[in-house]
C-alpha cells in the first residue's frame, strides 16, 4: 500500500472507518486533534476598532498509542485555516480567512483579528462563529513497509465570546459661532452622551489645531467642567473666541475629548471628537464677465471684472492670482485695483502662456483680493474661482491637393492649396517637401509672405518621379511652419499630401519590340516571295 491516497479513497476509508473501526493490532496508532479557540481580551467598547488575540488549543485524542512519531502524525493538525464570522453581533470582521500552519498539541497564537465594532452597538454578550478546517492522520499501521497512513479532513464550527461593555461614549452634535474675522466673539458646541453609562467628575477639553482661529486667551485650547454627565443628556459649553485678521471665511476645525470616571471610578477619555465652525465674513468681492483667450501651446490673456460686494470701502487693493495648474503660467500673478468703495468695479487682465501639455478644459482660476482695512491694516479675501476655458490646439491650416498625378520617369510641377482656417493673420508661412523613394525633388520649399483668416494660397514644387516607380497611390510629407500676429513661430504639423503615380500612357517597350519583329518578319517574307518569282 502506498504512503498517501487520493481525495475519493481518503473519503471512503474514513466513512468505513467511522462506520466500523479498523480491528487492533500491535503496530496501530489511531487519533486526532482536539482544537479549541479562545481570546483573553474579550471586551470591546461600541465605535472602536480593535484586534482580537485569537489562541488554538489543542488537547489531542488518542484511542490507541504507539511511537512518538506517530503519535505526534495522529494529533497534529495540519495546514489549518480559521475564519472568523459577526454572525449576531454587532461589529465587522476585517480580517479574512487566517492560516495558522500546523497545529500540533499545546497552544498557538496569538493570531490577531481585527474588528470594528458598530456605534450603537447594544452592550451585552455574543457569539462570534469561527470556521477551522484542517487535515490530520487518523490512523497509522507502522507494521508494514512503508507505514500506512489514512488522513482524514475536518471542518467543524466553533465560537468565540465578545463582550460590549456598558460606558458612557459621547458624539459632538451641533455648533455655531458669533466671531467675525478680526474680532471676537462666542463658540459654542453641543454634545451629547450617546452611550449606556453615566459619566462623572467629566470635563470636556476644546481645542483650535489653527492659529487664526483662538480659544480663550490662548491659541491651544479651552476646558469646561460639568460634573455628572447622565446617558442620552445634551450638553452645550461656551468659549470666548477670536480670528486673526488674516483668517479666511471658511470652515475652522474644532477637536475635543471629554475625560471622565467611570461606574468603577477609573478615569477615562472619549475618543475626538470633531466639528468647525465659520467665521463671519468682515469683506467680501466678486468676479464677473471672465473670459480667457486661451488655446493649448499657445500665450493668451484672461480678462474680467471685480467689484466690491462691502460692506465697507477699501485702499491699496491687488487683484492675486496663483494658478493652480503647473499648464497655465501667469506672466504677471498681480493687478492693481486701487481704492474701491462698495459696488465699485474694476476690469483686469493677466496674460498667462498655456504650454503644450495642458489639456482643453474649463479651468476654475484661483484669485484673490489683498486690500487695506479701514484700519490700514492687510487682509486677503476669500478666494474667488471664476472659470476660463482652454480651447484646443489649433489647426491653422487645411491642405487640399492640387495637380498630384504623375507618370513614371517624369519632372513634374506639383501644387497644393493651403488655407488658413483660423482668425488671426499668419505672416512667413513656410512649406517644406520631406521627400523619400521613388521620388526626389529640386525644389523642395515654398513660402507665403502672408495668409489672411480664411484665405487660400497655392503652393508649387518641383517632383521627379523614378523610373523604377511602379503605379500606386502614394503620398509626399509637407511639414509647415509660420508665424502668429505676437511674433511667435508655431510648427502647423505635418501633412500627407496624396500622390498618384499613373501607368504609362504610350506604348511599351514590348509592344514596341513586337512591332519592330511583325515588320522584320514580313520583309523577310516579302523578300523570299520576289526571288521565287
Amino acid at each position: 500500500m502506498t504512503a498517501s491516497r487520493t481525495l475519493a479513497g481518503v473519503v471512503a476509508l474514513t466513512l468505513l472507518l467511522a462506520a466500523a473501526p479498523p480491528a487492533l493490532g500491535a503496530d496501530q496508532v489511531i487519533g486526532s486533534p482536539d482544537i479549541s479557540l479562545f481570546t483573553p481580551d474579550d471586551e470591546v467598547t461600541p465605535g472602536e476598532e480593535v484586534s482580537l488575540p485569537v489562541y488554538l488549543s489543542n488537547s489531542g485524542e488518542l484511542r490507541r498509542a504507539g511511537p512518538e512519531q506517530y503519535v505526534d502524525r495522529v494529533t497534529t493538525a495540519r495546514g489549518l485555516t480559521f475564519s472568523v464570522s459577526p454572525g449576531s453581533a454587532p461589529v465587522e470582521i476585517n480580517t479574512g480567512r487566517y492560516p495558522a500552519g500546523s497545529v500540533p498539541e499545546g497552544t498557538a497564537g496569538p493570531y490577531p483579528v481585527s474588528i470594528t465594532v458598530a456605534e450603537n452597538a447594544t452592550p451585552g454578550t455574543y457569539r462570534l462563529p469561527v470556521r477551522v478546517q484542517y487535515t490530520y492522520t487518523y490512523f497509522v499501521e507502522y507494521g508494514t513497509s512503508p507505514p500506512e497512513f489514512v488522513d482524514s479532513v475536518h471542518d467543524q464550527r466553533h465560537y468565540l465570546t465578545l463582550r460590549v461593555r456598558d460606558v458612557p461614549r459621547f458624539e459632538l452634535v451641533d455648533s455655531a459661532s458669533s466671531v467675525g474675522v478680526s474680532g471676537r466673539g462666542n463658540v459654542s458646541v453641543t454634545v451629547r452622551n450617546v452611550g449606556t453609562d453615566p459619566a462623572r467628575d467629566a470635563t470636556l477639553q476644546l481645542g483650535s489645531p489653527s492659529g487664526e482661529l483662538r480659544l480663550g486667551t490662548r491659541s491651544t485650547g479651552a476646558r469646561a467642567f460639568t460634573g455628572t454627565w447622565n446617558s442620552g443628556e445634551n450638553r452645550t459649553f461656551a468659549f470666548t473666541a477670536s480670528a486673526t485678521a488674516d483668517a479666511m471665511v471658511r470652515e475652522y476645525p474644532l477637536s475635543g475629548r471629554v475625560t471622565y470616571r467611570d461606574r468603577d471610578g477609573i478615569q477615562r477619555t472619549s475618543r475626538e471628537l470633531t466639528t468647525g465652525v465659520t467665521p463671519l465674513p468682515e469683506q467680501a468681492f466678486a468676479a464677473s464677465n471672465v473670459s480667457g483667450d486661451l488655446h493649448v501651446g499657445e500665450p493668451g490673456t484672461i480678462r474680467g471684472m471685480v467689484t466690491n460686494t462691502g460692506p465697507r470701502t477699501v485702499r491699496d487693493a491687488v487683484l492675486v492670482y496663483r494658478s493652480s495648474n503647473p499648464n497655465v503660467d501667469p506672466t504677471d500673478t498681480e493687478v492693481s485695483l486701487g481704492r474701491l468703495a462698495p459696488g465699485e468695479r474694476r476690469t483686469f487682465a493677466f496674460d498667462v502662456a498655456v504650454s503644450e501639455r495642458a489639456t482643453p478644459t474649463t479651468q476654475q482660476l484661483n484669485l484673490t483680493v489683498r486690500y487695506r482695512d479701514d484700519r490700514r491694516t492687510r487682509q486677503v479675501s476669500e478666494p474667488l474661482e471664476p472659470s476660463a476655458r482652454i480651447a484646443p490646439e489649433r489647426d491653422w491650416l487645411s491642405v487640399t491637393r492640387g495637380e498630384t498625378t504623375f507618370d513614371i520617369d517624369t519632372d513634374n510641377r506639383m501644387t497644393v492649396r493651403i488655407r488658413n482656417v483660423e482668425d488671426v493673420t499668419l505672416t512667413d508661412v513656410v512649406a517644406r517637401l520631406a521627400i523619400s523613394e521613388p521620388f526626389a525633388s529640386e525644389s523642395r520649399v515654398a513660402y507665403v509672405d502672408r495668409l489672411a483668416p480664411n484665405e487660400t494660397a497655392t503652393l508649387a514644387f518641383g517632383l521627379t518621379v523614378s523610373e523604377d516607380a511602379v503605379p500606386t497611390q502614394s503620398s509626399v510629407r509637407m511639414n509647415v511652419t509660420a508665424d502668429r500676429p505676437d511674433g511667435e513661430t508655431i510648427d502647423a504639423g505635418a501633412y500627407e499630401v496624396p500622390v498618384t503615380v499613373a501607368a504609362e500612357s504610350g506604348p511599351t517597350d514590348t509592344v514596341i519590340l513586337v512591332a519592330w519583329l511583325g515588320v522584320v518578319l514580313a520583309l523577310l517574307g516579302g523578300g523570299w516571295w520576289w526571288l521565287r518569282r
